[in-house]
């Protein structure tokens, strides 16, 4: 088992999206656990590259590549992810902010949130202000969480806020953030409900 954590990891830190797809099914024909594979062998790549871009030892491209192939192990793994039995803790709606392209830490999330007996919705990257309230109103969420990789898309979460305040809804949702640029003193800035750098 630990073989084809391995070769999880090197898939992934070496930006081989192939082999990532492979290394998963793998995985799941061997009966590994598929949180498992995802977090010691995703997620343990991907740490391992983020230390070595702070050191300067590795570069954008890099990342990037390993951004794709863990992409594409989330895909492959992510319908083995069933749900804890039992009854839902609640609904979240999430995605990455307007203009934030960038989904792989929050795809990581939803998974983990799924697997903890929430239901999960899902938007994706790019997601407006509204496209979030729309759908929060739509399913009943709980909770609201946004994403944000870049500072300049940080902006939304605030403006959610905002906006729920302003229309009468901000006791109807939770709104929790995170991504690299958000820290606690942001958190408190906007008057988020939580927050989590990973």
């Amino acid at each position: 088992m630990a073989d084809i954590i391995r070769e999880i990891f090197d898939s992934v830190y070496h930006g081989d999206e192939d082999q990532a797809v492979q290394a998963a099914r793998k995985a799941l024909a061997e009966g590994v656990d598929p949180g498992r594979a995802i977090d010691e062998g995703g997620v343990a790549a991907l740490n391992q590259l983020g230390e070595e871009f702070d050191r300067l030892e590795v570069f954008l491209p890099e990342l990037m590549m390993a951004g794709e192939a863990m992409n594409a192990l989330i895909t492959e793994l992510a319908p083995a992810i069933t749900s804890k039995e039992g009854r839902h803790q609640g609904k979240v709606v999430i995605g990455t902010a307007k203009g934030d392209l960038h989904d792989i830490g929050m795809n990581l999330v939803a998974i983990q949130l799924s697997v903890n007996k929430y239901k999960v919705f899902n938007l994706g990257t790019d997601v407006s202000v509204n496209e979030y309230i729309d759908k929060a109103a739509e399913v009943g969420a709980d909770i609201i969480a946004v994403s944000s990789l870049l500072t300049t898309s940080a902006y939304y979460q605030e403006e959610l806020i905002g906006r729920l305040e302003a229309e009468g809804l901000r006791d109807t949702y939770k709104v929790i953030v995170g991504g690299g640029p958000i820290t606690p003193e942001w958190t408190r800035k906007i008057r988020a409900d939580g927050y989590a750098r990973t």
